[in-house]
């Protein structure tokens, strides 16, 4: 797992009911970029699942 992943799985985990990319971003403190391309891999793998604008961690 990369450092931006890290960052970005526990600025979700501060968010249950989910949060929008920019918001992500800001508390990850990575650029709205880094923050869509590694949030659009998590949800291709699985990890995060993506409503419309909002992504949210998915329940193991």
């Amino acid at each position: 797992m990369s450092e931006v992943e890290a960052k970005v799985i526990e600025a979700l985990r501060a968010e249950p009911s989910g949060a929008a990319a920019l918001l992500i971003a800001k508390k990850a403190g990575v650029t709205l970029m880094e923050a869509v391309r590694t949030l659009e891999d998590l949800a291709s793998r699985g990890v995060v699942e993506k409503r419309g604008k909002t992504y949210r961690l998915v329940k193991a």
